[in-house]
């Protein structure tokens, strides 16, 4: 597998032993809601969205905030 990161950033959505990589953060939201709609046994505390810059030297991880993530399912993105 391959992935070409644009703008130096990418998302990964950690589900604990599930984790996936995205483009974009709307996508990883969207994701996280089809990953709950079909998963009945998902630990609330392991889901968690974050943000990982590369560029430079020092990659930055940042969890993306709960409440931008619960704006983005209301809105749908």
């Amino acid at each position: 597998m391959e992935l070409k990161i644009k703008n130096d950033t990418f998302y990964l959505l950690d589900a604990g032993k599930d984790k996936r990589i995205y483009e974009t953060e709307g996508e990883a939201v969207e994701a996280l809601k089809k990953l709950v709609s079909e998963k009945t046994e998902l630990n609330p505390d392991s889901l968690s969205i974050l943000e990982v810059n590369v560029a430079g030297e020092k990659w930055e991880i940042n969890s993306v905030p709960w409440s931008k993530i619960a704006i983005g399912l209301m809105k749908g993105k």
